[in-house]
């Protein structure tokens, strides 16, 4: 159970599993307790701000804020990844130049 929701994170914003490496579109806060998450999973708003889910000795889940932004050229590779297991074509043309674009590519992908 998450103990400390993600402080200075702005949503609408994408969540990055570190146990499957797909990414999960997220709308609003409350949304984050609708999913089952591990530590190591990432929470990535559109302002390119990173959450990473940490777990403290005895203590329940909490997101920690990371210094600076979401690394571009490990997003779109991540990207890439997620989308070739859906079957998407043209892969190495898929490149978003913001976070604010991730975050976007991913509500449309899980409209088709």
């Amino acid at each position: 159970m998450l103990r400390i929701l993600p402080m200075n994170c702005y949503f609408p914003a994408i969540a990055h599993c570190s146990d499957t490496h797909d990414f999960i579109h997220i709308a609003d806060e409350g949304e984050l307790g609708e999913h089952h998450w591990h530590a190591g999973d990432r929470l990535i708003d559109g302002t390119g701000r990173v959450h990473v889910l940490s777990q403290g000795e005895g203590e329940g889940l909490y997101w920690r804020p990371l210094p600076g932004l979401v690394c571009l050229p490990e997003l779109n590779a991540s990207l890439r990844h997620f989308a070739a297991g859906l079957g998407i074509c043209c892969i190495p043309k898929l490149t978003v130049r913001s976070a604010e674009e991730a975050v976007a590519l991913i509500a449309w992908l899980e409209m088709q």
